[in-house]
């Protein structure tokens, strides 16, 4: 049997000395704070979620009527954790530099009672408990994350809720995250998986958190929920989070792919509702493989692990209905001071990349500040005929906060617009980043994603890396090939093969938090 390290310190933690409270200032993370840094799922070991960092498309959706419902009597739970340090069969974890199996990961996520510190000290990891919502509380520190008891689940309705108060947040890392296969590439088995994070997906880039951001690699499909208010909840302060997936199957006709209807309650009170015809909802089967499925608290195997608090984590097999939601916060207090000690070691800001002193030679896409978002600019758009193969020479220049901060390959069916909104005819055959992981009708299960980078120093290989890009157009699929010599004069290459086209070949090249200097 396994030792359940999370009861096994219980007995050494809750001696301990409570210091400090959770209000005073822990290492903020810039933008796409990602230890990874690889997208929220990548195959690059991803953005992601994580892998990808691509904000979702509008839609229309209606606004809760919000307030509490009336409270109604709750079913029994399959799962029910309270996070009190009893023994609940909880793990400690920490993220590994071996991989393992996860052929789409940058790091392990292993079972472990130590960590190693920035000096490269080993040091035992220390769970700590405080007052929380509902009697007490876990806090962890920044340096492990949970691994909780749960089995796939087989059903499309379900309803997922915690208390949360984080002290740091990352975009696309985790606070719950479960599913299975979630550190693979989609190229050796299908992943699924719910990661309840923080986006930019807000008004002029603004934070946004809870996003439950989930996604099946079998169907295509990367929905989310989460309410448009382009705010954080839950940061210093204690929020209840609730996810309820309601079973009903709808197809949304933009993409053609199938979403089953959710709902988002914070503090038990409606925030957002993804019914039929709307983008945002829930992949289908996304918790109902079993191959490898986790469910992890504070850590995945991309991004940096959570600081904060976590308290009362539920799982139904059922929808709970709005009354039912209002008990579950009327439960807990959502003004009670959690206090924890602060952690051994304080976590430096990274710091982007000075490029000041940079003097470009050609086409520059991109601001050299390396403030240009997601999909906001775009090189030319050149034609690739059947049977050819067009060759473009670029310097890539990267923020060198996260491995996604680099150019990306669009592959497209028409020249100039990127988006079915300015050319109903449009089509993305595929779209391939720089660190490994693409997407798209023509990538998903079909390309062949390749590298050799050295992923310890991947963010600063790319900035000022010199790149010949290749692009094939094979008739029926494309092959894209980079040859990356980095500053240091370090050779990498990197392809994805088998990208399907039916018809017209275009590309483009675009970016994110980077700059191109197109010779």
């Amino acid at each position: 049997m396994k030792k359940k390290i999370f009861a096994a310190l219980l007995s050494a933690t809750m001696v301990m000395s409570l210091m400090t409270a959770c209000g005073s200032e822990p290492a903020e993370q810039p933008t796409d704070e990602s230890t990874q840094e690889s997208s929220v799922e990548p195959s690059s070991v991803e953005p992601s979620s994580s892998e990808e960092s691509s904000a979702p498309e509008e839609s229309v959706v209606d606004e809760p009527a919000g307030g509490l419902a009336d409270a109604e009597a709750l079913p029994e739970a399959l799962y029910h954790f309270a996070m009190d340090g009893s023994d609940e069969g909880i793990l400690t974890m920490i993220q590994s530099e071996d991989v393992g199996s996860n052929t789409g990961a940058t790091y392990g996520v292993v079972e472990s009672s130590t960590y190693v510190d920035k000096d490269g000290a080993e040091q035992p990891i220390v769970v700590q408990y405080a007052d929380g919502p509902v009697g007490k509380c876990t806090y962890i520190d920044g340096n492990f994350g949970l691994k909780l008891p749960v089995e796939a689940l087989n059903t499309n309705e379900y309803t997922i809720s915690l208390w949360v108060n984080a002290d740091r947040l990352s975009n696309y890392g985790p606070t719950l995250q479960l599913g299975s296969d979630m550190g693979m590439a989609d190229t050796d088995a299908t992943v699924k998986w719910i990661n309840i994070t923080q986006t930019e997906w807000g008004t002029s880039s603004a934070k946004i958190f809870p996003v439950v951001w989930d996604r099946n690699s079998e169907t295509g499909v990367w929905p989310w929920v989460y309410a448009a208010d382009d705010s954080i909840h839950g940061k210093k302060e204690w929020v209840l989070v609730t996810l309820v997936a309601t079973g009903d199957v709808y197809n949304f006709a933009d993409d053609g792919l199938d979403r089953v209807a959710a709902k988002l309650y914070l503090n038990g009170e409606l925030a957002f509702d993804a019914a039929e015809g709307t983008y945002g909802g829930l992949a289908p089967d996304v918790l109902t493989a079993e191959d490898n499925f986790e469910c992890l608290f504070g850590i995945n195997y991309w991004d940096s692990v959570y600081k904060g608090f976590v308290d009362e984590l539920y799982i139904y097999d059922q929808a709970l209905t709005d009354g039912q939601v209002a008990s579950l916060f009327l439960e807990g207090n959502p003004n009670v001071e959690s206090v924890a000690e602060a952690p051994a070691e304080v976590e430096a800001e990274p710091v982007a990349i000075d490029h000041s002193g940079v003097t470009t030679t050609g086409t520059v896409v991109g601001a050299t500040d390396c403030s240009t978002g997601f999909w906001s600019e775009f090189s030319d758009v050149v034609e690739v005929p059947s049977g050819e193969s067009v060759t473009v020479n670029f310097t890539n220049y990267t923020s060198g906060l996260a491995n996604w901060h680099n150019f990306l390959v669009v592959l497209q069916n028409v020249p100039e617009v990127h988006s079915a909104d300015a050319n109903a005819d449009y089509k993305e055959y595929g779209v391939m980043r720089a660190d490994n992981f693409g997407w798209g009708a023509g990538y998903e299960g079909i390309a062949t994603a390749e590298c050799d980078w050295d992923w310890g120093t991947f963010t600063t290989d790319m900035d000022g890396a010199q790149v010949e890009l290749t692009i094939t157009n094979n008739g029926d699929t494309a092959d894209v090939v980079a040859v990356v010599t980095c500053a240091n004069g370090t050779v990498h290459n990197q392809s994805y093969t088998g990208v399907a086209v039916d018809g017209d070949l275009y590309y483009c090249l675009t970016l994110e938090n980077a700059f191109l200097d197109i010779q």
